[in-house]
């Protein structure tokens, strides 16, 4: 099988599909024929070493002249949704014959549909539903994904998870690093998806609770719309600078620093495709405090790997609270978060989509 994945993916460090995109088409290219064009001229070495991909540097896309001169393609997965605009490019290939699969990554459900409602509207009605209803497949990352999509986008779907690179050296995870617990949250700070405007109000009440467990929370990430700076503004106001700090983003060494030097992982998402960032966390064997929006959840609760929580001021205080309290349970859960990665491997991930793919060229 010849499989041709297209994005338009700047290298963004602290998104999901920066690490994820690559990362599959590596997996899959021990097991097919792969090449990869991103329509960005993104010369990232991380990108640069890997021999299945090209950019525009290399060569500028049109299908047929790429089918008919170099390769052709049994199928065509395109990573993203509202990426792609409908010019030629675009458009060369919904014509081509070739059936394709789109991975949206979140872009159609209804959280992120209200989100410029009346632009996507539009932009649906000229375009967007057509290209979703041509497709052989949508593939969502989960089942809450694909319900909170709905059928009206295409009845022919497939569920199939992001993995994760499991280090081979595992995390020294038997009790905290210090008296303190170092809670952390890594990812882009912002409040409606991320729920951190929740997380905020959670957090306020805390400093005047007496009783209540002491810990450290670092907050690490891009910041969206200067949320970083009102969340700072307003921590600072509750007196909870010494207990809180906002940070900015950490990558590649930082981020493998941070995480191994935290105790726990906090992810209060109002919804997700899956968190890349929440299986990295696993694979360093931190137990985690989710919300139901993270899809994580169920997961996290069957191993035992952490806190499920509500996505309300009140339920995710009280997790913080429960998590900062749990020194005797630590090891075990730590060892329940590694378990967690490890169900979702890459190597593991790829078998499966492989024969999703399988299915949808056999369907069309």
């Amino acid at each position: 099988m010849r499989i041709l994945f297209l994005s338009n993916l700047e290298f963004e460090g602290f998104a999901g599909p920066t690490y994820c995109v690559p990362a599959l088409i590596g997996a899959l290219s021990e097991l097919e024929e792969v090449v990869w064009y991103n329509m960005r001229p993104v010369e990232r070495v991380e990108w640069r070493g890997l021999p299945f991909y090209r950019n525009p540097n290399d060569f500028a896309f049109d299908i047929e002249d790429f089918t008919s001169r170099i390769w052709r393609p049994d199928l065509i997965v395109f990573e993203g949704f509202y990426a792609f605009h409908p010019n030629a490019t675009l458009l060369g290939v919904l014509s081509s014959g070739i059936p394709y699969v789109i991975e949206p990554h979140c872009a159609l459900t209804s959280g992120d549909q209200g989100k410029k409602t009346f632009k996507k509207r539009i932009c649906n009605a000229v375009f967007y539903n057509r290209f979703a209803q041509g497709a052989a497949a949508i593939h969502y990352l989960t089942e809450k994904e694909r319900d909170e999509s709905g059928e009206k986008w295409n009845r022919n779907s497939f569920i199939e998870p992001n993995g994760i690179e499991v280090p081979k050296e595992r995390p020294h995870r038997e009790s905290w690093h210090g008296d303190v617990p170092e809670i952390v949250f890594v990812g882009r700070v912002e409040p409606y998806q991320k729920g951190l405007d929740v997380l905020l109000e959670a957090l306020t009440p805390l400093n005047a609770c007496a009783d209540s467990p002491r810990f450290h929370l670092s907050i690490y990430g891009n910041s969206v719309n200067g949320f970083s700076n009102e969340m700072e503004k307003k921590l600072q106001a509750a007196g909870l600078s010494d207990v809180v700090a906002v940070r900015g983003p950490v990558y590649g060494d930082e981020k493998d620093a941070v995480l191994r030097a935290a105790d726990i992982f906090l992810l209060t998402s109002r919804y997700e495709g899956m968190p890349m960032g929440l299986l990295e966390a696993c694979a360093y064997g931190l137990p985690c405090v989710v919300t139901p929006g993270t899809n994580m959840s169920d997961v996290i609760l069957a191993e035992g790997a952490g806190w499920v929580c509500d996505l309300s001021p009140e339920s995710v205080r009280e997790a913080i609270v429960v998590a900062a309290s749990s020194a005797e349970a630590y090891a075990e859960m730590a060892l329940a978060s590694r378990r967690v990665a490890e169900l979702f491997s890459w190597p593991s991930i790829a078998k499966s989509i492989r024969t999703d793919y399988l299915k949808v060229i056999g369907r069309a």
